[in-house]
């Protein structure tokens, strides 16, 4: 006749396994988010590619970031929005992109909804958030003449940590292509600038360039 389990033997059995699962589940669950936000992100780039491609070839008029909303709503809608399926899109309000976003070293890049706020953002079907602005020659690691388009992309939506570099790249429309953040920075620059102890300002807007060296695989900080 075989010995039934002490209650002692089976609290000690469930304990081991609750600090076996304590270990090994989060780092499970992590793996699985690396995983999926870097294949988002390889989608989210060709889509967003083909969307500015195609736009660009129907002579996209200049661009009109910037001036009044309802101009920017009739060059969007005019210019990008036939060439992408959307959830969402926001003109100059919240609810496209996360209110506050951090660069890779944990400082405050925007707050209160700064990106978005007064340009355009949407919603991918994927659930991938964008935010759409301009800037001026060299930003993001891109050079460029004049004014440009940059892409926030968020690939997790507006779930933490909303932070570039790890769930948020930058993309900049460049001599009639999108590029990645970082596309005109050396490797010692990007992996620099793609960095937790990474210095000044716009850090983490580089790692772009890193993911698609990577063959789309998200930054693994300190490796």
């Amino acid at each position: 006749m075989r010995r039934a389990f002490t209650l002692s033997e089976v609290l000690i059995t469930l304990g081991i396994i609750g600090v076996i699962s304590a270990i090994t589940i989060p780092s499970l669950l992590t793996k699985v988010r690396y995983v999926r936000d870097s294949a988002i992100l390889k989608e989210d780039f060709s889509i967003l590619k083909q969307m500015m491609l195609s736009a660009n070839d129907d002579a996209m008029a200049s661009i009109v970031i910037g001036n009044n909303m309802d101009e920017m709503k009739n060059w969007f809608n005019t210019y990008f929005l036939p060439y992408i399926k959307v959830a969402k899109v926001c003109y100059g309000t919240k609810g496209c992109f996360p209110n506050k976003v951090k660069n890779s070293n944990g400082s405050i890049l925007y707050s209160s909804g700064q990106c978005g706020a007064a340009t355009i953002s949407f919603v991918l079907n994927n659930g991938s958030y964008i935010c759409m602005d301009d800037y001026g020659t060299s930003h993001y690691g891109v050079y460029f003449g004049g004014i440009s388009i940059t892409l926030l992309v968020d690939v997790n939506g507006d779930k933490e940590p909303n932070q570039l570099g790890k769930d948020i790249f930058a993309m900049v429309f460049k001599d009639n292509q999108l590029v990645p953040g970082g596309y005109d920075m050396t490797d010692e620059q990007i992996d620099k600038n793609c960095s937790e102890s990474c210095t000044g300002n716009e850090c983490g807007s580089y790692c772009m360039q890193k993911v698609v060296k990577n063959g789309y695989k998200l930054p693994v900080y300190g490796k």
